[in-house]
């Protein structure tokens, strides 16, 4: 079997995705046209990748970023347990002070070896 014709068998129609979700193809439209679930529109029909499929019904699917938009770390923190932007800001702000601490520090401990050196 070449590679084109496996890749090919993983491309599902509407109605094969309603059938492994259990779903009827206009409610399985309805989830493709709202952006709910992951596929993509060819021509007039959507098409759904059998791996984006299985992710998705897993809840490991990520939605891919569009060429030219960025996301930001933040973006993808707000999906986790415990972990708010804020909460991100606030340690970041507390690494960032204790680096700054430790330099000031060396610096000092430079400027007191050049005083005994001369």
């Amino acid at each position: 079997m070449s590679i084109e014709v496996e890749i090919m068998a993983q491309i599902l129609t509407v109605e094969q995705a309603a059938e492994k979700l259990q779903l009827t193809p206009k409610t399985t439209r309805k989830l493709l046209k709202e952006g709910q679930m992951p596929g993509r529109k060819v021509g007039r029909a959507w098409r759904v990748l059998e791996t984006d499929l299985e992710r998705w019904i897993s809840g490991k699917y990520q939605q891919p970023v569009p060429p030219g938009e960025r996301k930001s770390a933040l973006g993808f923190l707000k999906d986790l347990p415990g972990l708010s932007s804020e909460a991100f800001m606030a340690e970041k702000h507390a690494e960032n002070e204790e680096e700054e601490r430790k330099w000031e520090e060396r610096q000092r401990a430079r400027e007191v070896r050049k005083g005994k050196a001369a």
